[in-house]
């Protein structure tokens, strides 16, 4: 029986694994069955003189194999799992053995777009699946890249609203002491949107924040996916690279890792296309960016809320005061992060500073002092005197000469409105002689009833 030669050994193995049949790989090579089971059967001769050398992989293909299949993790995160574990190895050899075991998807070729020095930023979201505490939770991942050195920002917020946008943008524009000349967004409420086929609707707030740091808003027209793709791309790098494999105890670890990951990973590697560290082109870039404003935008997220009849609105558990004449309007509340300010009909009613504990009162002493003054007896008083026609402005200054002391005229003032002719004639003419006194008012009898 003679020995089948090492190329129609691997023709066969390699036509087996296409048909997965002894049968079918005999008619579609024209060679008996049982070659093609000798050939399955036989293993690969060595070159003369040459012998197989173990490979530091060896010991670690399995544990490499389940994370590239169950995992999906790349080389650099496989290389952080196994290295602990005694790996020594290099980085190359490891990143060519998961290529042949990772199912590669292809992709259609895109042009490339020119981005000048200095001139653009790209901003956008994407959700992460995360291990918090032990149990897993979606984080929305804010993300701006300056599109020539490919430096990246990262932020993992809890929402995507307006106020997590500002706090992005001002973050990365104070790491890198600087402002692009314009930032490029996808349709999103809280910058702006298409709402026509040449309208675009700019959020007014985020107007006012680009404005201060001088920034033009450019937000790309719906289908637009490959001009976008330079901030959407490195979402994968992110997932795969930073989030992928790990848990955190709380939020502030989860922060406090993505610092640590952009410092030590993102922004010190070679980037595969430019072939040069970001950090390093960074430094070149800097120059040509906008200066941070002298005046820095102060950020706010604004309620609506009602004045309660304790002269309060409730923010956080927490209540703050206004004036008691403001008790049942609506305000708006802007809530800064170390003050809020209370905002009634667009004039401004009370600052407060932002309280972190729960369920505390906070009332200004102007308030305090216009209340004591103040009770909804006094409210009753004033709609009574509308009854009284010409005798109202007397009887007005009557309760303004006594309002330091309505607690102990409330009840007999009252009284004047449920009295006779007999006692509002007799009450009249002393308010006009600025006579009136305790005497003058009808004394009520422990029942209730008027008495003489």
């Amino acid at each position: 029986m003679s020995k089948l030669a090492d190329h129609i050994v691997k023709k066969i193995k390699d036509a087996f694994k296409e048909t997965g049949s002894i049968r079918k790989t005999a008619v579609l090579l024209k060679v008996s069955r049982n070659a093609v089971r000798r050939a399955l059967r036989s293993t690969p001769s060595a070159p003369a003189g040459k012998t197989s050398r173990p490979s530091k992989l060896d010991p670690y293909k399995a544990k490499i194999s389940y994370l590239v299949r169950e995992k999906d993790l790349s080389a650099v995160r496989i290389l952080e799992e196994i290295q602990p574990l005694g790996y020594s190895g290099g980085y190359t050899i490891l990143k060519d053995y998961i290529r042949s075991v990772r199912i590669r998807k292809t992709r259609g070729p895109t042009a490339p777009i020119d981005h000048p020095v200095g001139f653009e930023a790209q901003m956008d979201w994407s959700p992460h699946m995360v291990t918090i505490g032990g149990r897993e939770v979606i984080v929305h991942t804010g993300s701006i890249i300056l599109c020539f050195s490919r430096w990246l920002h990262v932020r993992f917020f809890t929402d995507e609203t307006l106020e997590s946008v500002i706090a992005l943008h001002k973050e990365a524009f104070e790491r890198i002491q600087g402002v692009p000349s314009t930032i490029t967004y996808d349709n999103m409420t809280t910058v702006g949107r298409h709402v026509g086929p040449a309208d675009v609707w700019i959020n007014p707030r985020f107007k006012a924040f680009a404005d201060t740091y001088d920034f033009k808003i450019i937000i790309l027209a719906p289908g637009a996916k490959d001009r976008h793709g330079m901030v959407e791309r490195p979402f994968h790098y992110i997932e795969n690279n930073c989030l992928k494999g790990h848990e955190f105890r709380d939020f502030e670890h989860l922060q406090a890792h993505g610092k640590w990951w952009l410092d030590n990973r993102a922004n010190v590697r070679v980037h595969g296309t430019l072939r040069e560290r970001p950090m390093d082109r960074l430094r070149r870039e800097h120059p040509f960016l906008k200066p941070l404003p002298g005046l820095r935008f102060e950020n706010y997220r604004e309620v609506q809320r009602v004045v309660h009849r304790d002269f309060c609105v409730a923010i956080d558990t927490n209540r703050y005061s206004v004036h008691p004449d403001l008790i049942g309007m609506e305000a708006k509340v802007r809530r800064y992060p170390d003050r809020l300010e209370i905002w009634v009909d667009d004039r401004h009613a009370a600052s407060h500073v932002y309280k972190q504990s729960r369920f505390d009162r906070s009332v200004l002493p102007e308030h305090e002092q216009a209340y004591r003054g103040y009770s909804f007896q006094t409210e009753l008083m004033k709609n009574a005197f509308l009854r009284l026609g010409g005798e109202a402005s007397l009887l007005l200054g009557l309760l303004r000469r006594f309002a330091h002391r309505v607690e102990f005229h409330q009840h007999p003032a009252f009284a004047v409105f449920d009295a006779s002719d007999h006692h509002r004639l007799h009450v009249v003419p002393a308010v006009r002689d600025d006579a009136v006194g305790r005497d003058h008012f009808p004394q009520r009898d422990g029942a209730g009833a008027e008495r003489e």
